[in-house]
């Protein structure tokens, strides 16, 4: 049975939609994540809320980690994205093994996947990304913009997710690699 965990994160309320351990929904934090809504868009799904001591849902406990400035590298989750058409499924395949704190171009994801031409379509793949962050849609920018970005917060939110990433790299790269 698919399960919705909402949970509270340095940015707000979360949400993922979890199968045991295979996430295939994430929702990305927002200060006012409608928890109706959730319901009335899968009555048949259970939904559960942690509150900010309940460690049982390691993946939630990754994504508070990220929140509060962690790197994260591997979320250690098994993800769900069979209902997409291949093409955006190969290229949310590829994004998600964007490291943290780099970026490519929607044309650099396209040529990668062997579409060059593709730039576009790649940038409908992330738009249509059903686990942003963990599939890293926020690190895929235009190749003189930042592109689009379809979460809570928009470009906004993508230019700080980029920026604290690159922060946080810069900062452990001088503190621990020197």
């Amino acid at each position: 049975m698919k399960v919705w965990y909402v949970f509270d994160t340095a940015k707000g309320r979360a949400a993922c939609l979890m199968e045991d351990d295979i996430l295939h929904r994430f929702l990305l934090p927002q200060t006012h994540l409608d928890i109706g809504q959730l319901e009335s868009e899968a009555p048949s799904q259970r939904i559960q809320i942690l509150d900010r001591e309940d460690d049982s849902l390691p993946l939630a406990n990754k994504i508070r980690a990220y929140y509060k400035g962690s790197i994260i590298n591997n979320w250690e989750v098994k993800l769900d994205i069979s209902a997409l058409p291949p093409f955006y499924r190969r290229s949310l395949e590829y994004v998600f093994t964007i490291p943290y704190g780099s970026t490519l171009t929607y044309g650099e994801v396209a040529r990668a996947i062997g579409n060059p031409r593709a730039a576009r379509a790649v940038g409908q793949a992330n738009r249509n990304n059903p686990i942003p962050l963990v599939i890293p849609c926020h690190r895929v920018v235009g190749r003189n913009s930042l592109g689009g970005f379809s979460g809570p917060g928009g470009l906004q939110l993508k230019l700080e997710m980029i920026n604290m990433e690159k922060d946080r790299i810069k900062h452990y790269q001088q503190n621990y690699l020197n």
